[in-house]
Parts: structure tokens; C-alpha cells; sequence
């Protein structure tokens, strides 16, 4: 980092410890001068509001996913939903090219607080226990079926998974000044162009609906354990439970 950037970085700090001081004293005097001192220094380091909004928020990305598909199976978009919920994170698909170069999918989560680096970890814990859960899965209950179904019913034992563990976290509620951010950044993210990664069904055959409960059944016992408070620094603030599976 050149001397340039560290002191953008330290000016960076006092304007945002500035702003949450307006934000948060019931003085409007008090308030009328950090904006002040605020703005100032914005003009003179050449700052802008929005490098300001967005200056907190940081991203990081999985190392894998459990599709490379460019058209992604709807339960890998279940399992980025859940994450979303689960850390107040937005997520978007991209690429990572390989030592071979070819390319493989990941999910790139930004957060506050160190959120993405802890939602990125968990989108590949949940993300190999799916795979787990899949394999047994075909393992107990497919043996008999004709291979041309057993994608489809495994496909949809992994929709059913998915759906499962997204209504078995609980959304954090972020403060109203970080959701605010957050909602911004999204917004911005989408007018950057960011498209939106197109879903496919699992397809249906004989015996989906029992693939698909199945899978709900055991996707519903999923847990995320956040710690103490919203800032999360260490992946081992985080923990999965479903079944007997381990991340």
C-alpha cells in the first residue's frame, strides 16, 4: 500500500467516526460540526459520499460452489439465499480461473463487519454438506431407479435441501444506518451491470415429490450459529449442524 493510500485511509476513518457522530448525538450543534469537519475533509482529500457510504462494506468469495454451470441448478441460488439471510450480506456469482484455465463458480459476498469473510466460509461448509448429503442420498435411496432419473431425483432431494435450510436460519437484522448502506451498495452493484446468474429446475420424474421432501426434511435441520454480537472475525464463529453430516 503506497503512502497515499494509508493516508486515505487514515482520513477515511476520521470521516466516518465523524459521521456516526452526527448520526448519533442528540446535540444538533455537535452534529452540525462533525458534518462539517466531515465535509471538509472530503473536499480536501478529494472524498466522495458514495466512497464514503461504501467504504465500510468489503468482499470476499467462496472457493468453490456445487454447480460451474453457467446456468446454476435453484438450489445453489437456495443455498447463496440462505447465506444472505443468515449474515445481512448481498452475494454475487462470478468466476475464478483455475491453474488449468478453466473456469470454475464462486460466490463473491459483501458485508460489514467482516460478514463476507464469514459468509464466504459458510457457503462452502453448507455447499459440502449438501454434496454429502446428496451422495448419501443416492446411496440409501437410488439404487434401484434407472440411471437417466437419478440425476433429476437427486437434483431435486438437493432443491428440497436447500429450501429446507433457508427456512431454518433466522435473518440477522442489521441497524438501520448499515441496512441503509447495504441497500445502496446493492442498488449500485445492479446498476455496475452485475447480472443476475439464470436458474434451472431439477426436473421432474417418478418419485421427485418424495426426492424433494426428503431432502427438506434433512436440509430444515440446518443451524447457524453466529457468536456473540454481529462482528464476525474468525470462521470458527460459525458452525453448521444437519444431521449427522459435518462441514
Amino acid at each position: 500500500m503506497s503512502r497515499e493510500d494509508v493516508a486515505r485511509k487514515k482520513y477515511m476513518a476520521k470521516i466516518q467516526k465523524l459521521m456516526r457522530l452526527a448520526n448519533n448525538t442528540s446535540s444538533p450543534e455537535e452534529a452540525a460540526s462533525a458534518i462539517s469537519k466531515a465535509q471538509a475533509f472530503m473536499r480536501e482529500h478529494g472524498i466522495s459520499d458514495t466512497e464514503v457510504t461504501f467504504s465500510e462494506i468489503s468482499s470476499s468469495s467462496s472457493k468453490g460452489a456445487p454447480s460451474d454451470a453457467k446456468k446454476i441448478p435453484l438450489y445453489m441460488a437456495h443455498l447463496a439465499a440462505t447465506i444472505e439471510k443468515a449474515f445481512a450480506v448481498k452475494c454475487v456469482l462470478t468466476w475464478r480461473r483455475t491453474a488449468s484455465w478453466t473456469l470454475k463458480r464462486v460466490v463473491s459476498f459483501c458485508g460489514q463487519d467482516g460478514r463476507d469473510v464469514v459468509a464466504a466460509y459458510a457457503f462452502d461448509v453448507l455447499s459440502r454438506q449438501l454434496r454429502a448429503a446428496r451422495k448419501n442420498f443416492k446411496d440409501t435411496h437410488l439404487r434401484r431407479y434407472a440411471r437417466k432419473n437419478i440425476t433429476a431425483l437427486a437434483d431435486q432431494f438437493c432443491e428440497g435441501w436447500a429450501a429446507g435450510a433457508y427456512h431454518a436460519v433466522s435473518a440477522m437484522v442489521l441497524p438501520e444506518e448499515q441496512a441503509q448502506q447495504m441497500k445502496a451498495y446493492a442498488e449500485r452493484m445492479k446498476s455496475d451491470g452485475t447480472e443476475e446468474a439464470k436458474t434451472r429446475l431439477a426436473k421432474e420424474c417418478n418419485g421427485h415429490q418424495q426426492a424433494a421432501w426428503l431432502g427438506y426434511s434433512e436440509g430444515k435441520n440446518a443451524k447457524v450459529y453466529h457468536g456473540v454480537g454481529t462482528t464476525h472475525n474468525e470462521p470458527g464463529a460459525i458452525g453448521f449442524s444437519s444431521g449427522s453430516n459435518n462441514g
